[in-house]
Parts: structure tokens; C-alpha cells; sequence
């Protein structure tokens, strides 16, 4: 269930980008907020390497990575989102496809990030997104996921109101589990949590494990 807001959001952008921006002001703003990721994991990386973008919508938290200089995919379920990537950020390879079953080969990417895109998903579709992730990752391989997580005191009214305005039941439920818990069960090793704006937002990086040759 979502509030009329939430499609009008997705219809005319300029209701998008001011949310972003509105949302995005406790973090230091959209900039700031559209870079977590790369921030995180560009000292794990070799610059040039192969980095997927899931949920890449149309393409800003790409952005980032690409004037970084590393080899971005980005996923996408909606067309119309990929086309204006296309036109936004022409350097960006783009796939259409699900997040719960990428039509990619399994250990393609160095990296992976999910920007503020995981609590779109209910909890059986979020573990299939997170199983997906590890799939496609190399042995070593990052990933890294900015996302909601329950407000401190300050933040937890207008955290509230906005998911009541702009979200749906699947990021409530989202702030009622322990992500990197979830994490760690389905098989990623080296899980840190960060509790960002007022913690009402959360990044977390983990790591598709090494894999030793047996003797």
C-alpha cells in the first residue's frame, strides 16, 4: 500500500527531485547522498573496475562512479528510466532486467551498490535482490547499500510522515529487520554497519567471501 504521492512522485520529476533533495539535506545533500557508495568502497578498488548499479533508475547514483572512472552497469527494471539515463549519463551500460534475477553472469562485478532502492522490495523479494548480489559479485568482491533505518529522536516524527507520504508497507517493514543480520545469513562475510542522519539512514558494506582452492 502507497500513498497518491508516491506515483505523482514518480510521474513528474520535479516532485522526485525535490523529495530527494528535501530527504536528502541530513546527509549533506543529494551530492553527498548520491556518493555513499563510492565513498565506502573506492579504497577496496582498482580504479576501472567493473561496478553494477542495481535499481539504477535513471542513473544518479551512477553518476559518482563513473567520474571515478570505473566500468558502470546499471540494472533497471523500468525502460523509461533507462532511456533517460541514456541520455543523462551516456557512459553508463544499461541493462533492463530484475533485481531478484539479473540477467548477468555470476562474478562479473567488483563491486555492487544499492542506493536507497532495497526497501522498495518485500522481505522474500529483498533476500532474492541481496542472493542475486552475491551471485554476481567476484570472490572478494563489495558490496554496499544505502538505505532507511529507524530514526533517533530528532529524526523518527518526520521519518514517519515521509513514509507515510512517499513509501509503501515494504519500507516499514524494511525499518523492522536487522539488515546486517540478514546479510550475514545468506553468506556475506566483513559486514559493517553505519548509522548516518540521525540514524535514520543506514550504510552497510559486506563482502562476497574468497574463495580458497581446495588441495
Amino acid at each position: 500500500m502507497s500513498s497518491f504521492l508516491r506515483p505523482l512522485a514518480y510521474r513528474y520529476r520535479w516532485i522526485y527531485d525535490a523529495v530527494t533533495a528535501v530527504s536528502s539535506l541530513s546527509v549533506g545533500g543529494v551530492e553527498k547522498l548520491r556518493g555513499l557508495g563510492l565513498e565506502a568502497l573506492q579504497p577496496h578498488l582498482q580504479t576501472g573496475a567493473a561496478v553494477l548499479d542495481l535499481c539504477c533508475g535513471s542513473g544518479e547514483a551512477a553518476a559518482p562512479w563513473l567520474a571515478a572512472g570505473f566500468a558502470v552497469t546499471g540494472l533497471d527494471v523500468s525502460p523509461r528510466a533507462l532511456q533517460l539515463a541514456a541520455t543523462r549519463h551516456p557512459m553508463l551500460q544499461r541493462v533492463e532486467g530484475l533485481a531478484e534475477a539479473p540477467p548477468l553472469r555470476s562474478g562479473s562485478f567488483s563491486a555492487i551498490q544499492l542506493s536507497v532502492a532495497l526497501h522498495e522490495f518485500p522481505r522474500r523479494e529483498r533476500a532474492m535482490v541481496l542472493s542475486s548480489a552475491l551471485r554476481l559479485l567476484q570472490p572478494g568482491g563489495w558490496l554496499v547499500l544505502a538505505d532507511l533505518h529507524p530514526a533517533g529522536p530528532w529524526l523518527r516524527l518526520p521519518q514517519q510522515i515521509f513514509c507515510e507520504l512517499f513509501e509503501t508497507d515494504t519500507a516499514t517493514a524494511m525499518l523492522e529487520d536487522d539488515l546486517p543480520s540478514e546479510l550475514q545469513q545468506l553468506g556475506f562475510t566483513s559486514v559493517k554497519q553505519e548509522l548516518l542522519a540521525g540514524q535514520a539512514l543506514q550504510r552497510i558494506t559486506a563482502m562476497r567471501p574468497i574463495q580458497t582452492e581446495q588441495p
